[in-house]
């Protein structure tokens, strides 16, 4: 089930169209940090896969690939969280090595208070 992020608000008048098509199909890494409500990382993880769907309301679907390859992952719409990949070889949290990604991904997770 895929998750309305703009929950009733209007999509981003910001929205770059030409690179959301550009971040389609792509293959990326993903660097996820959790955190507590105090702020403090309970946990880094790093996934790759490939950009299935780019959406302002919707979200970024990324097929995962290697060790997670039955799963997808939803991203809130937040095309500036991606930046273009060096050329080398990356390492994710599985140790399955990432060949030239086309983009890096950092999102930060932060648990809700008790």
């Amino acid at each position: 089930m895929a998750t309305d992020w703009l929950e009733g608000n209007e999509p981003d008048a910001d929205w770059d169209l030409e690179f959301a098509e550009e971040l389609l199909g792509s293959l990326v890494l993903l660097g996820l940090t959790y955190r507590e409500p105090d702020g403090t990382v309970a946990e880094q993880r790093q996934h790759h896969g490939y950009v299935k769907t780019v959406d302002p309301r919707w979200g970024i679907t990324v097929k995962l690939e290697g060790d997670e390859a039955e799963n997808e992952i939803n991203l809130p719409p937040i095309l500036d969280a991606f930046e273009r990949a060096e050329e080398g070889v990356y390492t994710d949290s599985s140790g399955n090595g990432v060949s030239d990604p086309d983009f890096i991904g950092y999102f930060t997770v932060r648990s809700a208070a008790n």
